[in-house]
Formats: C-alpha cells, sequence, structure tokens
C-alpha cells in the first residue's frame, strides 16, 4: 500500500524545519539590514517542532539546523568561522525551542517566555562581554569606529542634498549623541533586542504549532509580566538617578532591558482587546504597527508596567460586560 502523505510529511518536518531555520539565517548573512528579521524568524519552525513533537525533537532540528550552516559556512571559508557561526545559531534558535519544549511539559506559557527572555539575555550580555577574552575588541570599541565611519558619510549625504549649516549641526549632535547613548547601554540594548526577538520567535512559532494543546495555551494576548519585575524596575530607576557612572551604566542597561519587557506586555495588553474589537486581521496589523512608534510604543511600556496592578483585561472586560 502507499505510504501516507500525512506520515510522510510529520517524517520530514524535523529536517524541513533545520533547514528553514538555516535559510533565515542565509538570508541574513546576504542581506544583513533586509535580513535582520532572519534571526527571530529562525528560530519559529523549531519552536514548532518542539510544541508538537516534544522538547528533543525541537533540539535536535535546532542542532541540525547549525550543522547546516557549519557545512555551507566550512565550505566557503574557514572551519573556525564556521564554528563560530554554528554556535550562534544553535544559541539564537535552539534557546527558544528549548523553552517552548518546557510549555509543551506543563509550564506556564508566560513563565517560559519569560525564562527564556532572562535566560537569552544573561547569556548575551556575558559571552558579549567575553568577546576581549576571546582576542576580539570590545563590542563598544566595535560601535564607537562603526559609528566614526557612518556619520561622515551621513552628514555628506546631507549636504549633497541641500541642508543649511544649522540643519547639519543638528544631524551632527543627533549622531553624535546616539554614537555615545549605545557605545554607554550596548549592554541593555542588546537585552532589549532579544526580549523583542524572543517574543517573535516564541509566540509566532506557538501560533504556527496549532493546534498541538501546549501551542493553544501559548497565546500572545494572554502573556502577563510578574509584580517583582515592577520592583526591580522601580530600584533600577533609583541606582540610575542616585549611583555614580558604573552603576548609573548597569542601572541604564537594565531600565532599557525592562522597558522592552514592559512593551511586549503592553502590546499582548492591546492584542487582548484587538482581537475582540477588530475583526479584521489587516486592522489589527495596522495597529500594531502604529503602536511600534514614537510617543505611542512609551505609552505602551507603561500600559504593561501598570497591568500587574490596574489588569487592565479585567478591568476591560467588566466593563464590556456592564454595557447594555
Amino acid at each position: 500500500m502507499p505510504a501516507d502523505p500525512r506520515r510522510r510529511l510529520e517524517a520530514l518536518e524535523l529536517p524541513l524545519a533545520a533547514g528553514l531555520s538555516a535559510l533565515c539565517f542565509a538570508v541574513f548573512l546576504a542581506l544583513p539590514v533586509v535580513g535582520a528579521l532572519g534571526f527571530p524568524l529562525a528560530a519559529v519552525p523549531l519552536v514548532r517542532v518542539a510544541h508538537r513533537r516534544g522538547l528533543w525533537s525541537g533540539l535536535l532540528a535546532a542542532a541540525l539546523s547549525a550543522a547546516i550552516l557549519f557545512g555551507l559556512a566550512a565550505a566557503s571559508g574557514g572551519w573556525q568561522g564556521a564554528a563560530a557561526l554554528a554556535a550562534t545559531a544553535a544559541f539564537l534558535s535552539g534557546l527558544p525551542a528549548l523553552f517552548a519544549g518546557q510549555a509543551r511539559r506543563g509550564v506556564d506559557p508566560s513563565r517560559a517566555y519569560l525564562g527564556l527572555a532572562i535566560a537569552g539575555v544573561l547569556l548575551l550580555v556575558g559571552l558579549l562581554f567575553g568577546l576581549p577574552a576571546a582576542g576580539q575588541p570590545p563590542l563598544s570599541s566595535d560601535l564607537r569606529s562603526a559609528f566614526d565611519t557612518m556619520i561622515p558619510s551621513a552628514l555628506e549625504s546631507y549636504r549633497r542634498g541641500g541642508a543649511d549649516a544649522a540643519s547639519l549641526e543638528r544631524v551632527r549632535t543627533t549622531l553624535l549623541s546616539a554614537r555615545d547613548f549605545t557605545e554607554r547601554y550596548w549592554a541593555g540594548l542588546a537585552g532589549a533586542c532579544w526580549i523583542l526577538g524572543s517574543a517573535v520567535a516564541f509566540y509566532v512559532g506557538a501560533r504556527a504549532a496549532r493546534p498541538a494543546p501546549s501551542a493553544m495555551a501559548a497565546r500572545f494576548e494572554s502573556l502577563r509580566v510578574p509584580p517583582p519585575f515592577a520592583a526591580i524596575f522601580v530600584a533600577a530607576g533609583a541606582g540610575f538617578a542616585l549611583l555614580g557612572p558604573a552603576g548609573r551604566t548597569v542601572s541604564g542597561d537594565v531600565l532599557i532591558a525592562l522597558a522592552a519587557l514592559y512593551f511586549v506586555g503592553g502590546l499582548s495588553i492591546i492584542c487582548h482587546f484587538a482581537r475582540r474589537w477588530f475583526r479584521a486581521w489587516f486592522l489589527r496589523v495596522g495597529l500594531y504597527v502604529l503602536v511600534a512608534y514614537f510617543p505611542m510604543n512609551v505609552g505602551v511600556a507603561l500600559l504593561g508596567l501598570f497591568d500587574w496592578y490596574a489588569n487592565f483585561r479585567r478591568r476591560g472586560e467588566k466593563g464590556h460586560s456592564g454595557n447594555p
């Protein structure tokens, strides 16, 4: 008898997920700016596998994806660069699959995502701090050099566009401020990028895995940030205001990372109500894009910060049920 097509697809699920994950990384390497979404999207098929087939299947798919990248990179360059690329891929895609597997085992999805966010930030920042020990220049120096290279080109572009001297000076001041801020708070910015990217990987991967039971439970609109994080946020704010330069830098890094986490939490609240109020998906997407811009994103982060006290979802449901 011919094999069941559905079973054949299930047998190919792991290699297909690994290949798609490797493809996302390849897009980033080929087009760094356009392919920046490749990092969070690379973990989506692996998170899907973890929800559908279990933790070890997700990790096996992540290892296979890293092996594919290692083979491709080793064929076109040295093995040391290939090993570094494979290790990066295994970290960025394997960690979301690991915590998705924990959600499949019964861990509350919100806690699983928060565990993913915390573990990823600590590992990522720790690895970046360890670059000098591996013979690499500090990340802060690389960032400063990149800005110093980019600023004259940007000013020249404005100058050719007909900008006057006052406008050029304003642009120069803005870019120099951005350089100094990035150089000082790179750890917090890296943590914020991980928190935002891991949310995409964790929840989009869960959405793709439905109707698996654990994926049905891992809904973005149900995400909640526990109250103790608000106390950490307040303590970091106090440290930023009262401590010396070193303590101010650490406190600023914590504030930036927590602001990203509360933005994700606030966006989940908006998603909760948008699903009730807007039936058309493109209206919801337009709303999500709108609130990502300043100053709307500040309001979204504040919404997430005060949710532990106000419980906006419950208040909204009470107000809705109280209407005739």
